[in-house]
């Protein structure tokens, strides 16, 4: 009996083949680290674990790797809103590393609670600042960016343009375009309200973690102290050790839009 995993692009369910044969490269999106793990989270981890031990018990070697995400991830989805990370550190009255240390030892003593087992690589952000800086400058080169502000966002119409962007969601690009200016705040320095935040500049915004960053825009020299965008971060962490195409890549189905398409 084949293994069927459904496939979010096709919406169907597929017979699995690995790029690879007897070996294969999985990516889930892991934990914001701002809070305990509740039952939400908890199932997708414990379905993710119980496929990879399914496929190591067919013979094939897994690879398996998962993020944590300690910076970045904002509580509004138009690149707009407070970290998650640094609210609930100010709620609790700490520095958000002490919040981020504290909560990933607690996130694996509950996921060992539930017989979740560890992943085989587990990257956090902040421990991949300079590749993500050296990413963004390559989506600059590709020209798919642009710069506003010290900000580097995405440019979904140039983007558009050559690949079909909107497909895992099934939306074209004018639907995402009125849902965007629907649901979220106009920011005037995107070129457009679909645009999304590859590096946000953090100078006078109050932002504790931010890091020194230097991009080259078609010659012109920018220099911003910021954080990468939360949707870059997973884009950066999966090709550093999986390599430019794995054969499962799993999330939420708050992911299907926008987190996915925007890695």
């Amino acid at each position: 009996m084949s293994l069927k995993l459904f496939n979010t692009l096709t919406r169907e369910k597929e017979e699995f083949e690995p790029i690879e044969e007897g070996k294969v490269k999985f990516y889930s999106c892991g934990q914001t680290i701002y809070d305990d793990l509740h039952i939400g989270n908890a199932r997708p981890y414990a379905f993710w674990d119980t496929l990879r031990r399914y496929l190591e018990w067919k013979g094939y070697t897994v690879r398996h790797v998962q993020n944590i995400t300690d910076v970045g991830h904002l509580t509004d989805d138009g690149d707009q809103g407070e970290d998650k990370v640094e609210k609930r550190a100010s709620e609790l009255g700490i520095e958000p590393m002490e919040l981020v240390e504290d909560q990933i030892e607690r996130y694996f003593e509950d996921t060992k609670a539930i017989n979740v087992e560890r992943q085989d690589i587990v990257p956090r952000a902040t421990g991949h600042i300079n590749e993500m800086i050296n990413y963004v400058q390559k989506i600059i080169d590709n020209g798919y960016a642009y710069e506003a502000e010290g900000n580097i966002y995405f440019d979904v119409e140039e983007f558009a343009e050559d690949y079909p962007y909107g497909e895992m969601a099934k939306k074209d690009i004018e639907q995402l375009k009125q849902e965007a200016e629907s649901r979220v705040e106009p920011d005037e320095k995107k070129n457009n309200q679909y645009d999304f935040a590859l590096w946000l500049n953090a100078e006078g915004t109050g932002h504790l973690m931010k890091w020194n960053a230097e991009f080259d825009n078609d010659g012109e020299r920018v220099e911003s102290t910021g954080y990468p965008g939360w949707h870059l971060e997973c884009s950066v962490m999966g090709q550093k050790y999986l390599g430019e195409e794995f054969d499962i890549h799993a999330g939420g189905k708050d992911h299907i839009f926008p987190h996915h398409p925007n890695e």
